[in-house]
């Protein structure tokens, strides 16, 4: 699988209640489209056996983010609940992809960023697969 590859499987997981999925990251939101996913650049490994040479499988990893809500909106008990609805639809998500074969292991995180000129809540799932 190539990177090209991997980063359009991620951007195209359907996660319940995400509005807009993107195929790079934004450099503006709406928040009318909020929550909104897209893939960050990936990064891998590939080792190679040092007896025989050969090359073993690829590990790619890549961060994919998706956009809760703006930093201003609501109150932040109501920011806290929705990202937590986020996370576990995230998590339910990338745990049905895990039984698919592409998807080995994640990492989930709540996290702020400053995307164009709005500071957004974010959940940040660190994802790493193999082909």
């Amino acid at each position: 699988m190539t990177y090209t590859e991997y980063t359009a499987t991620l951007a195209g997981l359907d996660v319940t209640g995400v509005v807009k999925r993107y195929t790079s990251p934004p450099t503006q939101l709406s928040t009318a489209q909020l929550p909104a996913q897209w893939p960050r650049l990936p990064q891998g490994e590939t080792t190679i056996a040092s007896m025989g040479g050969q090359m073993g499988l690829p590990s790619l990893t890549c961060d994919l983010v998706i956009a809760v809500e703006a930093m201003g909106q609501n109150t932040q008990p109501a920011n806290y609940s929705k990202a937590l609805a986020v996370i576990d639809a995230l998590q339910a998500t990338l745990a049905d992809e895990a039984l698919g074969g592409v998807v080995d292991s994640w990492t989930l995180r709540l996290d702020a960023e400053q995307i164009g000129d709005a500071a957004y809540w974010v959940i940040v799932a660190t994802v790493t697969g193999s082909d």
